[in-house]
């Protein structure tokens, strides 16, 4: 005959591990789930700006020289025209209807030993003492909740620094 060796009292604890989980879960959820899911958002807007500020960068490094000499229909050079727009482009979607995308890009030029950071002009490309040497381009916004549609205190900053391979 064989006999059940269960101490007096545990046969009244069953099902006390299923409470506990069912306690549990929903604060873990809560805590860890709701964050996590903020920053997948957050973090695909971020890598979205990061490729549309290198797709920029990457047009701008191997531009035709033809592009930085003709003056574009908004005054500056066809190249950075274009970056513009790529970045634009590949933007939509990421920032609210109507707000403006506006990405920064300079030139850096070598002039003697100095390598100054100066706004890209097709003034400054033509003259023969500035040579052209590398382009930072970058982009500033905050981000946005795709859920709430509310505007946060993070900021999303992307930026690419490429050197001009002179086409």
């Amino acid at each position: 005959m064989k006999r059940n060796l269960e101490p007096a009292g545990r046969r009244h604890e069953r099902g006390g591990v299923a409470i506990e989980a069912a306690i549990m879960l929903p604060l873990i959820l809560v805590f860890i789930g709701l964050p996590s899911i903020f920053l997948a958002f957050y973090f695909r807007q971020y890598s979205a700006a990061q490729k549309a500020v290198h797709d920029a960068a990457l047009y701008l490094s191997t531009a035709p020289r033809v592009e930085f000499t003709t003056t574009g229909p908004d005054g500056n050079f066809a190249a950075l025209t274009l970056a513009r727009k790529i970045v634009e482009k590949e933007m939509t979607g990421l920032v609210p209807d109507g707000a403006p995308v506006d990405p920064a890009i300079y030139c850096i030029y070598r002039l003697g030993a100095a390598t100054p950071t100066k706004p890209c002009t097709t003034t400054l490309f033509k003259d023969n003492n500035h040579t052209l040497i590398r382009f930072d381009v970058s982009v500033n916004f905050t981000y946005i909740n795709p859920i709430t549609g509310s505007e946060s205190v993070l900021l999303i900053s992307p930026s690419a620094s490429v050197r001009y391979l002179g086409n």
